[in-house]
């Protein structure tokens, strides 16, 4: 279902209303919370120390065309073949995965952070 918005914009509903894994609007970025959460990840640190690194992961998801996929794998828990499948097709996953490591390794922090 299609509707127009303020200014012309177009909505485009991507799940029907029972169905609670999927954003609601191709726009919507939720899955990344998500993500960003099953991977310990802490949002407002992030986006109080790279705000730009924050939108950018925000923008990639919203753009992303495989938010299905998204949905279903963080559903269930992440095990090595999930994690695997979820690595394939998220475009966050790399930045996701290194970002994880630094927030909650403080080894891992000490290298990513330093100047080499």
């Amino acid at each position: 279902m299609s509707t127009r918005g303020q200014q012309g914009a177009v909505s485009v509903d991507l799940a029907p209303a029972d169905d609670l894994r999927l954003p609601r609007y191709f726009y919507d970025s939720s899955l990344l919370f998500d993500c960003m959460d099953r991977l310990q990840i802490d949002r407002r640190e992030l986006a109080d120390n790279d705000p730009l690194l924050f939108r950018e992961l925000q923008g990639r998801c919203a753009l992303c065309l495989r938010k299905a996929a998204c949905a279903e794998d963080l559903a269930r828990p992440f095990d090595d073949a999930g994690w695997a499948r979820w690595q394939e097709h998220c475009p966050n996953a790399a930045t996701l995965a290194t970002i994880g490591a630094v927030q909650n390794c403080p080894r891992a922090a000490q290298y990513l952070r330093m100047p080499h």
